[in-house]
């Protein structure tokens, strides 16, 4: 008998070293997770820090090329308006007399919607 409870003994020994081996683990596991949680976020927050410096310079180089652009479209604006200015200059004349022969020669004409209906 004294060899069956040295056996049991034995086994019970082995079971807790055993839990102790699993608990160790978990306790390795868990720190693990914690370390690997902690190099994410700071690769997140590198991540993060690097494409908000991208998304200021291309910002950066956007307005500014928006500046360039805005003060060729005012220049190309300004040019056209002296080609209007010199084009009216040329051509005032001509379209005030095209106008007013127009408007002097009356040709008296029934409307094409009028139609005798025989009744006066």
């Amino acid at each position: 008998m004294a060899t069956k409870s040295e056996g049991i003994q034995r086994l019970l020994q082995a079971e807790q070293r055993a839990n102790a081996k699993v608990a160790e683990a978990k306790k390795k596991k868990q720190k693990r997770l914690k370390e690997a949680k902690e190099e994410a976020k700071k690769e997140i927050l590198l991540f993060k820090n690097n494409q908000e410096v991208a998304f200021q310079d291309k910002m950066a180089k956007s307005q500014g090329f928006g500046d360039d652009y805005t003060a060729k479209i005012n220049k190309e604006g300004q040019v056209e308006a002296a080609k209007l200015d010199q084009c009216l200059a040329q051509n005032q004349g001509k379209v005030v007399d095209w106008l007013l022969d127009l408007v002097s020669d009356i040709k008296p004409e029934v409307h094409r919607n009028y139609a005798t209906t025989g009744f006066a």
